[in-house]
């Protein structure tokens, strides 16, 4: 037990160090670099195997990156270039869309922003 500076106890627990998952981090090959346009396979390699470690394999959002060959539909550009990203509901819940993998789509918070964006033009 410890006192914070207003005199109120708190219980403290240490950390398990163990049960931390090692994650290897592979170095960059020389002096390869994101904008050089002869490496563009080893940069869509690198993320597509940081990718997956994203995702559970098997999970419902690795299947649909995968059935998206890892790609964001909007910019064409690879889902995890350093982007936030978000899934999207093709058809809204509200709509009577539904979770399945059929009606989801990954998309880079930028696209996911311009296709809500769409949708209020057209209304």
């Amino acid at each position: 037990m410890t006192e914070d500076h207003r005199g109120t106890k708190k219980l403290l627990s240490l950390y398990n160090v163990a049960s931390t998952p090692i994650i290897r981090h592979t170095k960059v090959k020389g002096d390869a670099s994101p904008f050089d346009a002869k490496l563009k396979d080893y940069w869509s390699n690198r993320q597509t195997k940081q990718g997956k470690l994203r995702w559970a394999k098997g999970s419902k959002y690795h299947t649909l990156a995968t059935q998206q060959n890892w790609k964001c539909p909007v910019c064409g550009g690879h889902l995890l270039n350093g982007e936030d990203t978000e899934t999207h509901h093709i058809t809204p819940v509200k709509y009577g869309g539904s979770d399945d993998t059929d009606n989801l789509i990954h998309l880079h918070s930028a696209c996911h922003k311009q296709e809500h964006s769409k949708t209020k033009l057209k209304a």
